[in-house]
């Protein structure tokens, strides 16, 4: 799925459907380990501020698993997509993460086992109010409780790839 598609001209609801239906389809391709849920737990919080949040958890996360030269392993960061949902009453993240079980050492094991933990303390650091959640994922289902709302016009653009995070 090309993320500069002119979603302007599917303003119409079975475009929209139609689009949630490609982005599924296009999720389902990857091999997803991790359902996070990043919640402020505030009401007043922008999207921007909660985009801005969001970009800190993942370099402190991916610094806590990939040490201080983190950003010069673009292979081995965090691969995720984050849809935001309730922006107006109570916004919070969704995320479909992808961790590589398959660490060449076991002090990387060890760190990418204890992903939740770093996940929860950067997230609770950065967000004091908030809560967090990781589960494995176990079914595939996942993909259309992330993507729920993702139809409506008002988050149709508004998901975040890992990816635009990066400087590669």
């Amino acid at each position: 799925m090309n993320r500069h598609l002119d979603i302007t001209r599917m303003t119409s609801g079975t475009n929209r459907k139609l689009l949630q239906r490609e982005l599924r389809k296009w999720l389902a391709r990857y091999t997803f380990t991790h359902f996070v849920t990043l919640s402020s737990n505030h009401q007043s919080f922008s999207y921007q501020w909660m985009k801005q949040q969001l970009r800190e958890w993942d370099a402190r996360v991916n610094h806590s698993l990939n040490g201080r030269r983190w950003q010069k392993r673009p292979d081995e960061r965090l691969v995720w997509f984050a849809f935001p949902e309730k922006l107006t009453t109570n916004p919070h993240w969704h995320l479909l993460v992808a961790v590589d079980d398959r660490a060449e050492t076991p002090a990387r094991a060890a760190r990418l086992a204890d992903f939740p933990i770093y996940g929860n303390r950067h997230w609770m650091n950065l967000c004091y109010q908030g809560s967090f959640d990781a589960q494995r994922i176990e079914s595939k289902g996942i993909i259309e409780y992330a993507t729920k709302v993702s139809a409506n016009p008002a988050y149709l653009e508004r998901f975040v790839l890992s990816r635009e995070f990066m400087n590669i």
